[in-house]
């Protein structure tokens, strides 16, 4: 079934001189289609296996294994007038981060897209070419091996399929967009979430992503961020997932208790005698610089979860978003994030006014400032959080 879907040649890639003279084609082509086959269980980074690519004509797929100088592929991504589509970035950037040592210039995530086109919110990308193009795609080598050699036929039919029809979307998606006068939305999106990926990549901010960290104070907290941006640069190091290196619940526990002896560290869940002997001097290091911080330069703390009475607020504008995204077709969680909502509603009871240009911009402010503005004036906030 997966052959008879495709249409076009499958071209398999696997010595630099062949990369190089498809790259010097692929700098005049206005779009390709991406994606990436990788291997990740006991790595911190993603293990290419495959990285797909089409142009229109055909179905390339690249072998990592064989290929030792990516820099003609480089090019081809930093090329400014080229669109890459992906479908869900995220784990992909990842790999051309560690594979090729950059991410593509101008990134088009098909998953915004189909969202934007009202295909609905977060849609994985079979039910997108279902839902857009009536066509329904084998899912049969989802968890094959990809680092193996030689693939099977399947392999290499599943990885064709998936950029054959991606450019099909693509080219789907941008008409249909342009003619709705929402492209450039897309395009602010997609800009967004590479500058929010770059940022997630920053060791040093890793501690915000802690669940419970809120129930820190300042020097607790300042304890925890050096302890997870030495996490995070070790897994880095040493290849391995984070949670190797030592789980974050243990480092909540450090940094509450804020040990200055090894035998402190014995009666932390989830802290091992090998962990203590590898690393247990260099976490105390750390904790008692932390602890010897002064007070300006202690990271803010964390805002606690909102109060009934606050969810209460936080529904009601979430109510007013919903009837404006039903009217324009855009899903109601692409519009206004949960962060978001939260920090406008901390505001509001706080008696301060929202100025809405401070947690949302572009095609968002627009679309909802008149519905939100409303909201905030007829909000009764003592009524609401008394109850």
């Amino acid at each position: 079934m997966s052959i008879e879907l495709i249409n076009q040649p499958i071209v398999w890639v696997d010595n630099n001189e062949q990369l190089e003279e498809l790259c010097d084609k692929w700098l005049d082509e206005p779009i390709l289609a991406v994606d990436t086959e990788f291997m990740r269980s006991q790595t911190y980074y993603p293990i290419a296996g495959l990285i797909q690519l089409n142009d229109g004509k055909a179905n390339y797929l690249i072998d990592p294994q064989a290929i030792t100088d990516f820099f003609p592929l480089v090019d081809v991504f930093d090329n400014k007038g080229c669109l890459i589509f992906l479908h869900s970035c995220s784990e992909d950037l990842e790999v051309f981060q560690h594979t090729l040592g950059c991410i593509p210039h101008r990134i088009i995530d098909t998953q915004i897209a189909c969202a934007l086109s009202g295909y609905g919110f977060s849609v994985g990308y079979a039910n997108a070419i279902h839902t857009a193009l009536g066509i329904d795609l084998p899912k049969g080598e989802t968890r094959s091996d990809w680092l193996k050699r030689p693939l099977s036929q399947a392999q290499l039919a599943y990885a064709a399929l998936d950029v054959e029809y991606l450019y099909t979307l693509a080219l789907k998606l941008k008409a249909g967009l342009e003619e709705a006068n929402r492209w450039q939305w897309l395009l602010a999106d997609c800009d967004e979430l590479t500058d929010n990926y770059r940022a997630n990549q920053m060791p040093e901010l890793t501690y915000l992503r802690v669940k419970m960290a809120w129930r820190l104070n300042d020097r607790q907290l300042a304890i925890l961020k050096t302890l997870c941006e030495w996490r995070e640069t070790k897994a880095q190091v040493r290849d391995v997932p984070r949670n190797r290196i030592i789980k974050e619940h243990a480092l909540m526990e450090i940094a509450k208790r804020q040990p200055t002896h090894l035998s402190q560290l014995r009666n932390i869940e989830g802290v091992t005698e090998r962990m203590i002997n590898s690393d247990g001097s260099t976490w105390l290091e750390l904790v008692e610089v932390a602890v010897s911080l002064p007070k300006e330069a202690l990271p803010q703390v964390l805002p606690q979860p909102l109060t009934s009475g606050q969810n209460k607020i936080l529904k009601r504008l979430r109510q007013a978003v919903e009837q404006v995204a039903e009217k324009n077709g855009v899903p109601v969680e692409l519009i206004v994030k949960k962060k978001n909502y939260e920090a406008m509603v901390r505001r509001l009871c706080s008696r301060k006014t929202v100025d809405l240009s401070e947690h949302l911009n572009g095609w968002r402010l627009t679309l909802v400032s008149e519905a939100l503005n409303a909201q905030f004036h007829a909000i009764d906030i003592h009524s609401l959080e008394a109850k």
